[in-house]
């Protein structure tokens, strides 16, 4: 009786870990690639000439309409 209780907790447990990792790996996923934009990235738009608050929101625009599933 107290092993298969014993059992059954050990599988509960391993089957939580489980889809929480799924659940990690699935936000990651979904996360990746969309970053804000870095120091350096606003260096090469300022030195191209673009640095405008209407570029930037057109760029912020696009990374955020990125496809999220694959």
């Amino acid at each position: 009786m107290l092993e298969s209780f014993l059992g059954i907790l050990i599988a509960a447990v391993s089957v939580s870990s489980l889809m929480l990792s799924i659940q990690s790996m699935e936000k990651s996923i979904r996360n990746a690639g969309k970053h804000s934009l870095t120091e350096k990235e606003y260096a090469i738009i300022n030195s191209a000439g673009l640095y405008s608050e209407s570029n930037l929101n057109l760029i912020k625009g696009d990374i955020d309409s990125l496809p999220q599933s694959f």
